[in-house]
């Protein structure tokens, strides 16, 4: 090993260090790896006679490519596919502001290049970051990426013509960066929605029994997730013929087809943090069992369930503060805020193979939008010949605003505009999306990011839990990690032929599992986090009046050092807020989220505030952050107050 090998794992290492031994482990090269001269005098990295970087110039070439990159923030990720002797990396680094990651999947190429080039420069920077295969990349993308955060992607012509994994590495890339900038955006953005969702009768929730005490409760047992797409309409038969050789799970949209049609599944999955109890406040649901998110709307709580189960995706902080304060533990669970992965979810978690998708179809196949016999049948997707592109419409308007608008109180004429305001938006997010049969099929947009999240579950837990994945919505959008096959097919193949589902059942229903829920402990909990309200509120009020009187002073364009002399004490109590209390206190960190991410992104791309119209824009997120920070530490409190005397009573 060289001392440059060396010098560079040792940065390396401070950030991956299995990434470091790896590259210290190297020994021997398959390939022919070497150093020539090219034209303008620069070492060319050349892999098996072929040159990496460009003969009239690397270091050019290195230039032009930064130059063309779309964006040049303190927040932009840069992705960098191929080492090649680094001229690229330190071009980056060099001349554009944000973090830079080097894919380079070839082990020996990497330790061949660090074995000869010393990167200690660009290391210093503590904006370099190396990844050899797509998990670490997984890894440094979550870590690094903050709110609002682009993701630039570069590459040497070469590794486009000679990388072997190039394009599904650029898929991958794509499809990640979709996930983790709706993820983190929701979080933002939707964090404190969720939050009082929660609080709707937060005793009441406690009470209810954690299906994470069932671990593998049904192993092995076969499960079909019911969906509400077009392929459960059409494979509502077979549906009904092997009702009691699989457990069934169906999502909120799904069960009036499967009441309609005589069929009773086990379980309910609702996560919505609306009043969608039409759905599902049918005469049969007494004979099934609920399965929610501690934020769904509670409404499910006043409908006799055979059993009411809770649930809380540890990707949400407002789970996390509700596990928090009954101190429960942290157990995996997720949701990625869709029911359909939720229902999936849990019959992995339960022990379930083969899980089979049904009603899965994320895609508008057949002109249909949703299975004949749900709320929202008389949706059709067309294809307009007048415009050339696909459209949706109402076949009935009137049966579908009834249907959209059932559980609000409105007068006819806002019913009217919300319908309609529906339809304007589902065509808005009309997309395509690879079919099963190699074909392109109409979708929408955030069904497009389901496919994702479904194909990332096959990825992680497909293999290594040896799960049986199979997708009968025949028809709709390709799943990849799933194996498609029709319904009775599955069962035939899959399902013994002596199995019912009773004995299941009745062994599941036995297990005497409890919630761990103590009434003291919540109470306890409750009233710290009101002390810790009581003492910001006190901080943040004189502070919420300076950042009024900035804003005025900024709108004047008057005294430029009175409102620097404003900020500096602005910003002492933000600091202090921050470290002292959202950094401890879950509460506070869901109740300023969204104001702090905002200011957090102004002062990451303002380093310094020496412009009259920096100190303006941070003047406005400030005292955004400040009054938003009172409002909603007032209006917690009287929520948290009523939750502790439901809880004494």
């Amino acid at each position: 090993m060289t001392d440059t090998l060396q010098n560079n794992c040792k940065y390396i290492s401070k950030k991956n260090k299995t990434l470091a031994e790896k590259l210290q482990s190297v020994q021997n090269f398959d390939k022919n790896l070497s150093l020539e001269l090219n034209f303008a005098g620069e070492y060319n990295l050349m892999i098996d006679g072929i040159p990496v970087h460009s003969l009239t110039g690397a270091v050019e070439e290195a230039k032009d490519i930064a130059l063309s990159t779309a964006h040049n923030d303190y927040g932009t990720l840069h992705v960098i596919y191929g080492i090649g002797l680094g001229y690229l990396a330190d071009e980056f680094i060099q001349s554009l502001k944000g973090k830079v990651i080097v894919y380079e999947p070839d082990i020996q190429t990497l330790a061949f290049v660090l074995s000869a080039v010393d990167l200690s420069q660009s290391f210093d920077s503590e904006r370099l970051f190396f990844a050899s295969n797509f998990e670490e990349l997984k890894q440094l993308l979550y870590k690094l990426y903050r709110f609002k955060s682009n993701v630039t992607f570069s590459y040497l012509d070469y590794y486009k013509g000679h990388g072997n994994d190039f394009d599904e590495f650029n898929r991958l890339l794509r499809q990640e960066i979709i996930l983790i900038e709706h993820n983190y955006t929701f979080q933002v953005n939707n964090t404190r929605d969720f939050f009082y969702s929660t609080l709707k009768r937060l005793a009441q929730k406690y009470k209810l029994k954690q299906l994470t005490g069932y671990k593998n409760a049904l192993k092995n047992v076969p499960a079909i997730i019911a969906s509400a797409g077009p392929s459960l309409s059409k494979n509502i038969d077979f549906l009904k013929k092997y009702q009691n050789k699989a457990v069934i799970f169906s999502v909120g949209t799904a069960l009036s087809t499967l009441y309609n049609n005589g069929i009773t599944p086990d379980f309910l999955n609702v996560i919505e943090k609306i009043n969608t109890s039409h759905h599902y406040n049918l005469p049969f649901s007494k004979d099934i069992a609920i399965i929610c998110e501690q934020f769904s709307e509670p409404a499910y709580l006043d409908i006799p369930f055979k059993e009411k189960f809770i649930t809380s995706s540890l990707e949400n902080d407002d789970a996390r503060w509700f596990l928090e304060k009954a101190e429960l533990p942290f157990i995996d669970f997720e949701t990625k805020g869709t029911v359909a992965y939720h229902a999936l979810y849990c019959a992995y978690y339960l022990g379930c193979s083969p899980i089979i998708l049904l009603g899965q179809d994320l895609a508008y196949s057949d002109g249909e939008c949703y299975s004949k016999g749900s709320k929202f049948e008389d949706l059709s997707c067309i294809f307009d010949t007048e415009t050339q592109s696909y459209k949706i419409i109402a076949k009935d308007f009137d049966k579908f605003k009834d249907a959209y608008c059932a559980s609000v109180d409105w007068a006819e004429e806002k019913k009217v505009r919300s319908a309609n305001a529906r339809l304007r938006n589902l065509n808005q997010n009309l997309v395509t999306v690879k079919g099963q049969n190699n074909n392109l099929l109409p979708t929408d947009s955030v069904y497009s990011l389901f496919i994702n999240y479904l194909q990332d579950f096959a990825q992680r837990y497909k293999e290594k839990e040896s799960l049986l994945l199979i997708n009968a919505s025949t028809g709709g959008a390709l799943i990849q990690g799933f194996d498609i096959m029709p319904l009775e097919d599955a069962i035939k193949q899959y399902v013994p032929e002596n199995y019912n589902k009773t004995e299941s059942m009745k062994n599941f229903y036995n297990i005497k599992k409890f919630s761990g829920f103590d009434t003291q402990k919540v109470k306890k909990n409750l009233l710290k986090d009101i002390d810790v309200m009581n003492t910001i509120l006190k901080i943040a009020t004189p502070a919420a009046k300076q950042a009024e009187k900035l804003v005025l002073i900024c709108q004047n364009q008057e005294n430029t050092s009175e409102a620097q002399n404003l900020l500096n004490k602005i910003v002492s109590v933000y600091v202090r807020i921050v470290n002292d209390y959202m950094l401890k206190y879950r509460i506070i960190k869901i109740l300023t989220a969204k104001e702090y991410s905002d200011v957090a992104y102004l002062t990451r791309e303002n380093p310094a505030a020496d412009s009259e119209e920096v100190i303006k824009n941070l003047a406005a997120a400030y005292n955004a952050y400040f009054q938003s920070c009172i409002a909603n530490l007032d209006k917690t409190m009287k929520i948290l107050n009523d939750v502790i005397k439901e809880l004494e009573n």
